[in-house]
């Protein structure tokens, strides 16, 4: 993780820059107890997805790293799904990163991921 991601999770999440939360055996950025929410920050993905098309750029996807990407998203979904009342804010530096996963989100039915674009 790059300074810059590890300064936005930190921001982001208020926690430790480099602290997760594991809850049911998967990795979480942050966990705000008051509100029950978990959290994942996303920073420095801007040359993984085309700005015009949006969507992810062919090389990405063909690496597979945009489909580890949506598999963290959909098995977050699923422990949020599965433990009310817990809720799952995804923050996202870059906004063309928020538009394509929201997108991306609806698609898949993933909803109750929150998608929040903050800068």
């Amino acid at each position: 993780m790059s300074d810059i991601s590890r300064a936005y999770q930190a921001r982001v999440t208020g926690y430790a820059p480099g602290t997760e939360w594991n809850y049911e055996n998967r990795d979480f950025d942050g966990f705000q107890p008051e509100k029950c929410l978990l959290q994942e920050a996303k920073s420095q993905y801007t040359n993984f997805f085309d700005d015009e098309a949006l969507e992810p750029k062919l090389w990405y996807v063909l690496s597979g790293k945009y489909e580890k990407l949506m598999n963290q998203a959909r098995a977050q979904h699923r422990i949020v799904s599965m433990s009310f009342p817990a809720a799952l804010n995804w923050y996202f530096m870059e906004k063309t990163m928020y538009l394509v996963m929201k997108g991306a989100f609806a698609r898949d039915e993933l909803i109750r991921i929150n998608s929040i674009y903050m800068p």
